[in-house]
């Protein structure tokens, strides 16, 4: 993988909350793709950043059909980005 590997998750809560729960679980090397991606493959905390694409309102259902369209355009699934196709 490359320094440009792309992640993209939806969350309920804020972005502030879903970066410290990355940061947990980084540390703690926690078996989800991000947290993996960056113990595993050389990379350190110098190298995560986090950014806002949208704040939605609305159902969990919405969030999670625009999740899998971000996911989609971004072309962040395996092998290009680190999302893993459920």
């Amino acid at each position: 993988m490359n320094g440009n590997d792309v992640y993209v998750g939806e969350t309920g809560g804020t972005l502030y909350q879903r970066h410290l729960l990355n940061l947990s679980r980084i540390r703690t090397q926690h078996s989800d793709p991000v947290a993996e991606h960056f113990y595993t493959d050389g990379h350190s905390m110098d190298d995560f950043q986090i950014m806002g694409l949208e704040k939605l309102s609305g159902s969990d259902e919405y969030r999670k059909t625009m999740e899998q369209l971000w996911k989609s355009k971004l072309r962040t699934y395996r092998p290009y980005g680190i999302n893993v196709q459920e």
